[in-house]
């Protein structure tokens, strides 16, 4: 095959693997995207309306974990296919709700469906692609969740003005659909002459997994990025999901200007793993690249902190927007470039699963959680709570890089 012909293939499954995903996020986000207004409408507290994406979370973590480790009896394109249209399906039933009890058991089957996507396209990338490409797959992906949120948060601050909340489901549902479709048609010419040619390099790899040693320093990076995986997901879906409802509740911005304004954090997240490939190039240690981010987050945090009483509304927003910018390249790291850099050592499909069920354990915890203590103590004690999380998170692999220094156990990567 043409090398240019092979680049184009590859491009090309990068660029429907990043569409997939990109359009689920349109599709999982549009409750929380509006889930101030939805809150109103149905008359309910934070914490129950929190409750609808611990519900999601639960479901999309531990599905990650079950799929992270069957996904290689998977078949790709129709499991895919599927999970799209069931997704399609469940938001336009979202949007025909009139008994807000129903939105957390919709969004349980949504969090299902959704959790078999990112451990097979990260399984599919490993398979097809050469490693020449890995690295545009790594950036080209870490970009999707950022992106997905800032569509879904846009079309509720246009919707939430001139229309209702409910269209932003309809719109999401249209979106899966189209998505769907595409990749049904674009799948096999793209993926079948890029399998032709790694099936050499896919034999040479087995041998090198079934020779490989010294797993157990890799396991306990790993074990450390599950951790990171946790505090991550709990700082940045917290920050995602409550932001509308902390600017409202505090600088008595209106509902579309909330949002609005929230678009700045998936807008900036956008380069997170920009920051975080550079800061792997620097440090080549997964934990190290993680622990300088999260140090970021700290003083952020804390610079939120110090203004939360001030109507400095442009320091809150810009710092929560850098918060996210961090978060997104911790969550780009521990997702993308720990499995498939790691491919040689653990099935990228596996571990991709497996990390991203921690993250999405943290989700689960900070939907409910944040809400709860919002509605306890305020705002401001929930910034008490993901200070604390990060500075956790920096404790634990601080102390994990001074052990492996100490013992001499690093290996490439760690």
């Amino acid at each position: 095959m043409p090398i240019k012909k092979k680049a184009s293939n590859a491009f090309g499954l990068i660029l429907l693997c990043w569409l997939v995903y990109t359009c689920s996020y349109i599709g999982k986000l549009g409750y929380n995207a509006n889930i101030s207004r939805i809150g109103e409408a149905f008359g309910v507290s934070y914490a129950d309306a929190g409750l609808v994406s611990t519900f999601f979370f639960f479901a999309y973590g531990a599905g990650q974990v079950v799929n992270g480790l069957l996904c290689k009896h998977y078949n790709v394109k129709y499991v895919i296919l599927a999970c799209l249209g069931v997704s399609g399906a469940v938001n336009v039933a979202a949007a025909c709700v009139t008994d807000f009890t129903l939105f957390k058991y919709l969004w349980l089957i949504n969090g299902i469906a959704m959790s078999f996507l990112w451990t097979l396209l990260i399984r599919l990338l490993s398979e097809t692609l050469a490693k020449e490409d890995l690295s545009r797959a790594i950036l080209a992906m870490g970009t999707t969740v950022a992106t997905g949120t800032f569509l879904v948060y846009g079309m509720s601050a246009v919707f939430a003005t001139a229309l209702s909340w409910r269209v932003t489901f309809f719109v999401a549902a249209a979106i899966l659909i189209v998505a769907a479709l595409v990749w049904l048609i674009r799948f096999d010419r793209l993926v079948t002459p890029l399998l032709r040619e790694r099936e050499e390099e896919t034999q040479t790899l087995k041998t090198e997994q079934r020779r490989a040693s010294g797993f157990g320093p890799i396991l306990a990076m790993l074990c450390v990025l599950a951790l990171f995986a946790v505090s991550n997901n709990f700082v940045k879906d917290g920050i995602t999901a409550w932001t509308p409802d902390i600017l409202s509740s505090l600088y008595d911005t209106p509902d579309w200007l909330s949002i609005l304004l929230t678009l700045l954090l998936p807008a900036v997240a956008i380069a997170g793993t920009a920051v975080a490939v550079r800061l792997y190039a620097v440090t080549k240690s997964f934990v190290g690249t993680c622990v300088l981010l999260f140090l970021g987050s700290i003083l952020l945090i804390g610079a939120v902190i110090g203004f939360l009483q001030t109507p400095l509304l442009p320091v809150t927003v810009g710092s929560l927007a850098l918060v996210s910018c961090l978060m997104a390249g911790v969550n780009n790291v521990i997702t993308s470039m720990a499995p498939l850099h790691l491919k040689e050592h653990v099935s990228s499909g596996k571990s991709a699963g497996i990390l991203n069920g921690f993250c999405y354990l943290g989700s689960t915890v900070s939907s409910y959680g944040l809400g709860a203590v919002a509605d306890v103590w305020g705002w401001g004690a929930v910034f008490f709570v993901l200070l604390g999380v990060s500075t956790l998170a920096v404790a634990v692999g601080v102390s994990y890089l001074v052990v492996s220094r100490l013992y001499g156990k690093r290996r490439k990567g760690a």
